[in-house]
C-alpha cells in the first residue's frame, strides 16, 4: 500500500513542532498473501501541517491507527552537499473509530464545508 491516501497507518511517536506542525512518525504495512506474514511497506516521519491538522495530530499517542487523508511528497537536492532530501506531509487523516481531521489551508472547500457544518453532506453539491 505505501504512503498514499487512503493508507491505514500505526503511529509509535508524536512531537509538536509548532502550533500549525506536528511530527509524527509511523508506519504502514501489509499482508503477504503467500506468507500470511506483515511486511513494512512505509516507516518514517510525516508532518502534520496546518493548525488543525496539527492540534489533532499532537493528541495522537503511540498506538493509535490513522487513516490518511490528503497527503503529499516532495525532496529537494542540495547541490552543495549531494544529497536529496525527501518531506512526507499530511493535510487530513481519520483516527481509527474517530471522526476526520482537516485543515483549513487544505482540501477541498467541500470537505472544510463539511467539517464546519455547513453542509450536511457532499451530494448537495451534485449539479444533477
Amino acid at each position: 500500500m505505501g504512503f498514499r491516501t487512503g493508507a491505514y497507518a500505526k503511529v509509535w511517536e508524536v512531537a509538536p513542532v509548532s502550533n500549525a506542525s506536528t511530527k509524527v512518525r509511523l508506519s504502514i504495512s501489509r499482508k503477504n498473501k503467500q506468507t500470511g506474514e506483515y511486511e513494512q511497506d512505509f516507516s518514517g516521519f510525516v508532518m502534520a501541517i496546518g493548525s488543525e491538522v496539527a492540534q489533532k495530530a499532537a493528541g495522537l499517542k503511540k498506538g493509535d491507527k490513522i487513516k490518511l487523508g490528503d497527503v503529499d511528497v516532495s525532496n529537494k537536492y542540495d547541490k552543495e552537499k549531494k544529497v536529496t532530501y525527501t518531506s512526507f506531509k499530511m493535510f487530513s487523516f481519520d483516527i481509527e473509530g474517530g471522526v476526520s481531521s482537516t485543515s483549513s489551508g487544505g482540501g477541498s472547500a467541500a470537505k472544510r464545508e463539511k467539517a464546519s457544518g455547513s453542509v450536511e453532506d457532499d451530494e448537495s453539491r451534485l449539479p444533477f
